[in-house]
């Protein structure tokens, strides 16, 4: 069955909503591309490949590297991959593993009835509480006020506020995206177009600004090169 119409974005200023279509974010091509930016150099990827089952569902597949190094001293290793299974607006399964700087990490559940059972490093009972995880592509990612974390199955509660559009550039030109700020579990700014496509987002390490940026897909490495074994 279809998710409820999620309620209105708190703080959100008439004119700042965007499409509360949940497929609305997945571009012709079924891939989203960007590169992952710190102190103006690229210290990643980040890809997202979306395809259908034969029983209609939605496929999303994620792949996030980053490798920050000082010359050749390695300081920060991120490797995720996952795979979300969507039907309906419905998250049906959720199984990922990454490598967090040498800790390991995981999900593994799947929906039965409204909950979503199974393991993840920090999931101790069944999900119930929240519908939309951390892979962005959905844009009703910002009207909930709990999100349920890709890495390790958390619950993370968030406030989420719309503050204005803004023009960000693009590969394929400037687009005008609402920009939104999480701020409790989850701290990161993020925009998505009125039509709901995830454009830009940045958050911090430290005190330093990451940014994730939209890129062809063409300057994407081989997935073969750098998702996890």
């Amino acid at each position: 069955m279809l998710l409820a119409a999620p309620p209105a974005l708190s703080g959100a200023p008439n004119g700042l909503s965007i499409s509360r279509d949940w497929l609305s974010g997945i571009p012709e091509n079924n891939q989203l591309a960007y590169e992952i930016i710190l102190r103006d150099k690229r210290v990643g990827f980040q890809s997202e490949s979306f395809s259908y089952d034969e029983d209609g569902n939605l496929i999303v597949d994620i792949y996030i590297n980053i490798n920050l190094k000082f010359g050749f001293i390695p300081l920060f290793r991120y490797l995720h991959a996952s795979r979300e299974v969507w039907r309906d607006g419905q998250l049906i399964s959720l199984n990922s593993k990454t490598d967090n700087n040498g800790d390991d990490e995981f999900v593994s559940i799947e929906r039965q009835g409204a909950e979503l059972v199974g393991r993840g490093t920090k999931i101790s009972d069944a999900v119930s509480e929240a519908a939309i995880s951390t892979s962005y592509f959905n844009p009703n990612f910002v009207y909930q006020d709990k999100l349920l974390s890709s890495q390790d199955g958390r619950i993370l509660n968030v406030d989420i506020e719309a503050l204005g559009v803004e023009t960000v550039q693009t590969p394929n030109g400037p687009v005008e995206a609402v920009h939104h700020r999480l701020t409790g579990d989850l701290k990161l700014d993020i925009w998505y177009s009125r039509q709901g496509r995830w454009i830009r987002s940045t958050f911090k390490i430290g005190k330093q600004e990451v940014r994730i940026e939209p890129v062809k897909v063409s300057d994407l490495p081989s997935p073969d090169r750098w998702k996890l074994p």
